[in-house]
C-alpha cells in the first residue's frame, strides 16, 4: 500500500452494486457480499430509511434530487459518475482535472435505483446543479435537533470489497466498475483469472448446444425440402391433368373444325361438278330453276366460308379454362355521366380537361354504315384529310371514301392483294402501306393507289396490325411469329424487334404509336404493352376478364393527340379508352350493336372511327 493512501474503516456501510455484463454475473456476485443487518427497536428505524443514500446506505448529506424521485448524496453522485467513467491513470490526477475531463466528455447517467437515463447539459457541473430534496433536508434537520447545519461530504473512494476509504483513487475495474483498494485489487485479479475456468466451461457448453442446434436446423431445413418436394409434385400432376383434360377439349375442337372443313370441301366440289355440267348442257327448260338452286347453294357455301374458322379459343391459365368466343359479350354496366365540363374548356389543353370531355360524352354512334364489306383496318391519310379509307378484308381491296358525302369513290386493289388488314400511310412519301394476312407481306400504294412494291415477305407471318414511328419507320405485328418488327419503311431493312428480349408477346394483333411509344395489343395475353423503339418494356396493363380494364382479345389499338389509349376489346365487343399511364377513363359498347371491333382511327377532331368486321359494319362516333 502507498505511505501517501490514508485508509480508515466506516462500520456498518456498503457501497450499493449492481452488475452490467450477464456473462461475467457469477464473477461479480462473488465480488458482492450481503449487507449487515442492524436490528433496531426504536421508532426512529422508518425515518432512518427515508433519509438514507441510495448509494453510500448512510445517511444523506446534502441531498440532491433526480427526475425520478430518488435522492443521494451530491458526493455519492460524483463519486458513482467518477467510478463509472473513469479509467485508471498512472499520473497523479487531480479531482478538479477529474471534473475538468468529465464535464468535456459525460453528457449523462442512469440512476442508480431505476437505472432512468438523467441528462447532464453541462457535463459534471450541471450535479451542482440538481435541486435539493428540501423535504428531506427539513427531515435531516429535525433529526439532528436542528443545532447544528450539515456538513458537506468530503469525496472520498471507498473500496467495494473492505469497504476502506482513501482519498485518492486507487483502482477501477472496468469489467465491473466497481472501487478496490491496493489490497483488494490484487485479490480480485486473482478472482477474474479463476472465472475464467468458468468462462472456457462455459464456451464448451455453448460450443456443443451450437453443435445440436445445426443438426436440429440442417434437420427442419431437408423436412421442408421435402414437403416442398411433395407438393410440387402434387401441384405437378394436378397441372398434368388439367393439361390432359385441356388437351383433349382443344383436339375435339379441331377434329370438330377438320371435319367441318372437309364437308364444306366435298360440298364445294360437288358444287363446282354441277355447275360445269350445266354449263355443258346448254339450254333447257328448267335453266332458270337450276340456275337459282345452284345460287342458293353457293350462297349457302360461301356463307358457312366465311363463319368458318372465325370463333376464338381463349385459354385461361389461372383456371386452365378453354372458351370460345363466336361473338362479343358485353357485361359491364355504362358509366354514369360525369360533370359536363364548361363550354369554354378546351379537352387539348391537359389530360384532366380531355378525361373529362371523354367521360362526359354519350358514345352514340352519328354515323352508322352497315354496307362495309367485312371491314379491317382503318384511317385517313395525312395528305388529304376528305378521304377516308377502309380495308375490306373479303374484298381484296381498299374503299376509298369521300368523308363529306360518305360516297364510295375509288377502291385500291392488287392481284397479289389477297387480305388485307390494316393501314398505315407515309406522309414525307404520300405512300400507303396495307398488310396482307394470308399474303404475308405489306403492299404499298401511291395516294393515287398505283401498286409500288411489297415488303418483308421472307419475314413475315400473317401480319395484322402496322403504324408509322416517329421517323416514319415502318412498324408491323408479325402476328405469326409473336413479334413486332420495326423496319426501314422504304427499303424493308430491319431495324430492331420488339418482343424477343424479357417480355414476350403472344399473337399481337394492333400496334400504335405514340411520340417514340410503341402500344402493342397483346391480343394472345389480354394486355396492353408499351415499349420504345429499342424493344425495352416500358409499361402494361390489363388481363383476361369482363371487368373494367380486362381483355379479352384485345384486337387493335389507337391513340389521340394527347397519347390517350383506344382499345377494340374484340371479345367483349367494347371500346375502352384509358389515360397514357393505364387508368381507365372511359367504356361505350353496350347496345351500340358491336360484334367485333376490327378497326379503331381517332381523327384529331376527337371524332372516333370503329369498323366491326362480324357486323360488317362502320361507325363513327
Amino acid at each position: 500500500m502507498s505511505a501517501k493512501t490514508k485508509f480508515t474503516k466506516r462500520p456498518n456501510s456498503e457501497v450499493f452494486t449492481k452488475p452490467r455484463l450477464a456473462l461475467n454475473r457469477v464473477a461479480s456476485l462473488q465480488l458482492k457480499k450481503e449487507p449487515k443487518k442492524v436490528v433496531r427497536d426504536d421508532s426512529l428505524d422508518a425515518l432512518d430509511e427515508l433519509v438514507q443514500c441510495g448509494i453510500c446506505l448512510e445517511r444523506l448529506s446534502d441531498p440532491r434530487m433526480l427526475h425520478c424521485q430518488h435522492t443521494f448524496c451530491l458526493t455519492c453522485l460524483q463519486t458513482h459518475i467518477i467510478a463509472k467513467n473513469l479509467k485508471i491513470r498512472s499520473d497523479n490526477t487531480s479531482v478538479e482535472q477529474m471534473k475538468v475531463n468529465l464535464s468535456e466528455n459525460v453528457k449523462s447517467f442512469q440512476c442508480p435505483m431505476c437505472q432512468k437515463e438523467v441528462a447532464l447539459e453541462k457535463g459534471f457541473d450541471s450535479l451542482e446543479e440538481l435541486p435539493k430534496n428540501l423535504y428531506i433536508d427539513s427531515l435531516l434537520k429535525l433529526m439532528d435537533g436542528g443545532n447544528s447545519p450539515i456538513s458537506p461530504k468530503v469525496v472520498d473512494y471507498r473500496c467495494v470489497n473492505c469497504k476502506t476509504v482513501s482519498e485518492q483513487q486507487e483502482h477501477v475495474c472496468q469489467h465491473c466498475m466497481q472501487i478496490f483498494c491496493e489490497v483488494c485489487w490484487n485479490d480480485h485479479i486473482s478472482e477474474l483469472d479463476t472465472n475464467l475456468v468458468m468462462l472456457v466451461r462455459q464456451i464448451d457448453e455453448s460450443e456443443s448446444r451450437l453443435k445440436h442446434k445445426a443438426e436440429n436446423f440442417a434437420t427442419r431445413c431437408d423436412q421442408l425440402n421435402d414437403t416442398v418436394k411433395e407438393s410440387v409434385e402434387q401441384k405437378i400432376a394436378y397441372i398434368q391433368k388439367m393439361e390432359k383434360v385441356v388437351l383433349k377439349e382443344v383436339a375435339s375442337i379441331k377434329e370438330d373444325g377438320s371435319t367441318r372443313y372437309m364437308n364444306i370441301d366435298s360440298r364445294i366440289l360437288d358444287l363446282k361438278d354441277k355447275i360445269q355440267y350445266n354449263i355443258k348442257q346448254g339450254r333447257n327448260s328448267n335453266k332458270i330453276t337450276t340456275y337459282m338452286n345452284l345460287h342458293r347453294e353457293t350462297a349457302k357455301i360461301l356463307n358457312e366460308v366465311y363463319h368458318y374458322g372465325e370463333a376464338r379459343l381463349i385459354f385461361d391459365p389461372e383456371t386452365f379454362r378453354l372458351e370460345q368466343d363466336t361473338e362479343g359479350i358485353y357485361n359491364d354496366t355504362e358509366e354514369s355521366t360525369s360533370v359536363l365540363p364548361a363550354k369554354s374548356e378546351n379537352p387539348f389543353e391537359s389530360v384532366d380537361a380531355m378525361v373529362k370531355h371523354y367521360r362526359s360524352r354519350s358514345f352514340v354512334p352519328k354515323l352508322l354504315w352497315t354496307k362495309c364489306p367485312r371491314p379491317g383496318g382503318v384511317g385517313i391519310p395525312p395528305w388529304d384529310t376528305s378521304r377516308l379509307l377502309i380495308a375490306a378484308m373479303d374484298s381484296h381491296n381498299v374503299l376509298v371514301l369521300d368523308r363529306s358525302r360518305f360516297k364510295l369513290v375509288e377502291r385500291i386493289s392488287h392481284p397479289e392483294m389477297i387480305c388485307p388488314s390494316a393501314l398505315a400511310f407515309s406522309k414525307s412519301r404520300k405512300e400507303i402501306y396495307v398488310s396482307d394476312k394470308w399474303k404475308h407481306c405489306v403492299h404499298v400504294f401511291s395516294s393515287d393507289g398505283q401498286y409500288l412494291r411489297s415488303a418483308c415477305n421472307e419475314q413475315l407471318s400473317c401480319p395484322e396490325g402496322i403504324a408509322m414511328g416517329p421517323n416514319e419507320e415502318l412498324i408491323i405485328c408479325d402476328t405469326g411469329n409473336d413479334r413486332v418488327l420495326v423496319v426501314n419503311s422504304e427499303t424493308g431493312a430491319l431495324i430492331s424487334i420488339i418482343g424477343r428480349r424479357g417480355t414476350k408477346l403472344h399473337v399481337p394483333t394492333g400496334v400504335a404509336v405514340y411520340g417514340a411509344n410503341v402500344i402493342v395489343a397483346d391480343t394472345g395475353n389480354h394486355k396492353i404493352k408499351i415499349f420504345n423503339m429499342e424493344g425495352t418494356i416500358l409499361h402494361q396493363f390489363g388481363s383476361l376478364g369482363r371487368n373494367r380494364g380486362q381483355f379479352r382479345s384485345a384486337e387493335v389499338v389507337a391513340v389521340d393527340c394527347l397519347g390517350f389509349i383506344f382499345v377494340g376489346d374484340g371479345g367483349n365487343a367494347r371500346i375502352q379508352v384509358f389515360q397514357p399511364d393505364g387508368t381507365l377513363v372511359k367504356i361505350f359498347g353496350s347496345g351500340k350493336g358491336f360484334k367485333w371491333i376490327s378497326g379503331i382511327y381517332v381523327t384529331p377532331e376527337l371524332d372516333i372511327i370503329a369498323t366491326d368486321c362480324k357486323a360488317c359494319s362502320l361507325r363513327i362516333f
